[in-house]
């Protein structure tokens, strides 16, 4: 079985390569033959570039072109891994902007890789540098919240560059929903993104949507708390073994305490995370949102006047 499949692969490439150095007959097929490469874990740059190179050649860039954008929008891609679906995506970013011209064209793949492999540095940097050069500061918001998750550049220098972008936005230039749940992967970064987004919803008239990404930031608090309140506890038990054998460690001492601390926090914020969410409820059936959004309001102020700690967990949030 494995040697009939080898012999069919070396069919096929040896097909590929008359196809490339003779006549590109038929660009969708040297396209079908790359991926089934990539499938199993094999690159084949130099096949790629001679897929271009062959296109120029015999006048078939709009077929291939063509191809791509079908070979693009194929529920097979969803078969391949991330990396290689990512990599054929790059493939087809190239050569749209390197043979076709079209720039635009590019940008589309670019932002699809993106979607695919959120930490593919090369594809983030072209459209970064696409954004900067055109002044696009809305976009570069967008593509920031596109990768808050897996940030190829330091989180907070993308939470720096997008509170101040977003804050400064006026009503006319709203940011889509999507960008604005994507930007809650920076809140760990910088607490003061939380507000920004707030302000933005409520400039741009989504108190509804500000109710939810608030409650999305605080339950996803919450769970980060549980993680560590498992460990505080788990050092609380190592402290207190330490405590008995040396009691006047006060680093030991120390340590207990911050573990109680924590957990302490976690509770709260478990507490604040099911007030807010049964907040969120009036949402959808209170016809006047705003009436809803400022219990939340109330609910939170209320949990921070009892223990003004939490700040320490989400400051952006009073």
């Amino acid at each position: 079985m494995a040697d009939t499949e080898a012999k069919a692969r070396g069919i096929r490439l040896e097909r590929l390569r008359s196809m490339l150095e003779k006549d590109l007959a038929n660009p969708r097929a040297a396209l079908e033959t790359l991926m089934s490469e990539l499938r199993i874990g094999d690159e084949q740059p130099k096949f790629w570039e001679q897929l271009h190179g062959a296109a120029v050649r015999n006048a078939k860039e709009a077929e291939l072109a063509d191809a791509y954008r079908k070979m693009a929008a194929d529920r097979r891609l969803k078969t391949l891994s991330p990396s290689a679906h990512a990599n054929l995506l790059m493939h087809a970013a190239d050569f749209f902007q390197g043979v076709v011209g079209d720039g635009e064209g590019a940008e589309r793949f670019l932002w699809s890789v993106l979607e695919v492999a959120p930490d593919q540095v090369e594809a983030f940097n072209r459209l970064e540098h696409r954004f900067e050069a055109a002044s696009d500061e809305l976009r570069l918001v967008e593509l920031y919240a596109i990768v808050s998750r897996t940030p190829p550049k330091p989180p907070a220098e993308l939470a720096h560059r997008a509170l101040k972008i977003v804050a400064l936005l006026s009503a006319k230039t709203p940011l889509s929903d999507k960008a604005l749940r994507g930007m809650l992967g920076l809140v760990p970064s910088n607490a003061a993104i939380l507000s920004v987004i707030e302000a933005h919803c409520q400039k741009t008239n989504r108190i509804a949507l500000a109710c939810s990404l608030l409650e999305e930031a605080i339950v996803a608090a919450a769970t980060q708390q549980r993680v560590l309140r498992t460990q505080a506890a788990m050092l609380e038990l190592e402290g207190r073994a330490r405590v008995v054998v040396q009691p006047a460690d006060k680093a030991v001492v120390m340590l207990v305490r911050h573990a109680a601390r924590v957990q302490r926090l976690a509770h709260l914020l478990e507490v604040r995370a099911r007030c807010l969410v049964a907040a969120s409820r009036c949402v959808r059936f209170q016809p006047r949102a705003a009436r809803a959004h400022h219990l939340r309001r109330r609910l939170a102020q209320e949990l921070y006047r009892r223990d003004d700690g939490l700040r320490l967990c989400l400051p952006g949030l009073r």
